[in-house]
């Protein structure tokens, strides 16, 4: 574990639980999470596997916003404490998931130190498919092994570790508690939808894309005193078709929305040239982090017309020395695909099957 980080971490938490006043039971209840895991986070015994479980916490205790980017802050160095941790280990093992598949064709922003850029399956009983998915979801638990990690390559030959930053990549981050996916498969084999801390184990296992619209969450850390520059934010196109025409389901129904962004970047997989661009009049790269200066970026993606597979470049340089990450999902692009006319697919919070959203009566098949 990333020791004297998530240390720090879990002493901002539990002065927090403490000073709401509320039970482990309950807050645990609201967080969909169990009584013994929000105490291991509290005590620093687990780091939560993403920011947004922190942030929820911090929100149930009524944490004011200092207190708030004091707490990104905290997991940010934690989590990539928990990174290096991982690389020096060397990857765990993937579970297999024996499903036959079809292959498919910032601104600046100083609260508390803290800056932010916001940037066919074969037919297998349902039964079955669920048994498999949990396994999956829950095999790393508290350790976020579900998250994909960046896959980095730099410009010239280089390793990846000669970097002067650490980037950590989440792919299927949440904007609002309702992500949208295509998925090959029937009501009957898809499991409910993921919480944020589950999206990244239930996309891979059920091979979805996002349908319409991706939201990935780069978390930036220099890896030493000096400062690094992060140039540019480049998209990379591999492959384009017509919308997937797979089944479309939705979040959960009735679900409260998500964290504020007060910026971002948008990208048009649409354009010709898709490229970054940042929203709301704030400011894009060329950005700076060092190791007491990280930087979190929010790129969503949008597709109406085509699906893409696509990656991101991260150009960087910090004195003499210069490179481009590759940053994608675990070494693959990144999947986003354009809706037809599919009915879409939702859940209530509780329920026990996919709906009609537009009816409202359950799917039978």
């Amino acid at each position: 574990m990333s020791g004297v980080e998530t240390a720090e971490l879990a002493a901002l938490l539990m002065e927090l639980k403490d000073r709401s006043g509320l039970s482990y039971g309950v807050l645990a209840k609201r967080l969909h999470m169990s009584a013994s895991t929000l105490h291991r986070y509290c005590r620093g015994e687990a780091l939560p596997p993403e920011f947004g479980t922190v942030e929820r916490l911090a929100r149930l205790c009524r944490a004011t916003p200092e207190e708030q980017a004091e707490l990104h802050r905290r997991w940010i160095a934690a989590d990539t404490a928990r990174q290096r941790e991982r690389e020096r280990k060397g990857p765990p093992p993937r579970p297999a998931v024996p499903v036959e598949t079809h292959a498919a064709p910032v601104p600046e922003v100083r609260p508390q130190g803290l800056r932010v850029a916001l940037a066919g399956a074969g037919v297998v009983a349902a039964v079955v498919a669920i048994a498999l998915l949990v396994g999956l979801l829950t095999d790393g638990g508290d350790d976020g092994s579900g998250e994909g990690d960046l896959a980095a390559i730099l410009d010239g030959g280089q390793e990846a570790e000669d970097a002067p930053l650490a980037v950590t990549t989440r792919p299927y981050a949440f904007d609002q508690c309702e992500g949208r996916y295509l998925v090959d498969l029937p009501p009957a084999q898809v499991p409910p939808p993921p919480t944020e801390t589950d999206a990244a184990g239930w996309v891979r296992a059920l091979e979805a894309v996002p349908a319409g619209e991706q939201l990935v969450e780069l978390a930036v850390q220099g890896t030493g005193a000096e400062t690094v520059v992060l140039r540019d934010l480049r998209v990379r196109v591999t492959a384009t078709g017509e919308p997937l025409p797979w089944e479309l389901y939705g979040g959960y129904s009735a679900c409260g929305g998500g964290p504020v962004r007060t910026s971002a970047f948008d990208i048009d997989l649409d354009a010709a040239s898709p490229r970054p661009t940042a929203v709301d009049g704030q400011q894009g790269p060329p950005l700076w982090v060092d190791e007491s200066e990280p930087l979190v970026l929010y790129a969503t993606a949008h597709a109406e017309e085509r699906s893409v597979e696509w990656y991101l470049e991260l150009e960087w340089s910090s004195g003499d020395r210069s490179g481009t990450l590759r940053i994608d999902d675990d070494g693959e692009p990144f999947r986003t695909s354009a809706v037809g006319d599919q009915r879409e697919m939702n859940y209530m919070i509780g329920g026990t099957e996919w709906f009609d959203a537009e009816t409202g009566e359950p799917v039978s098949r």
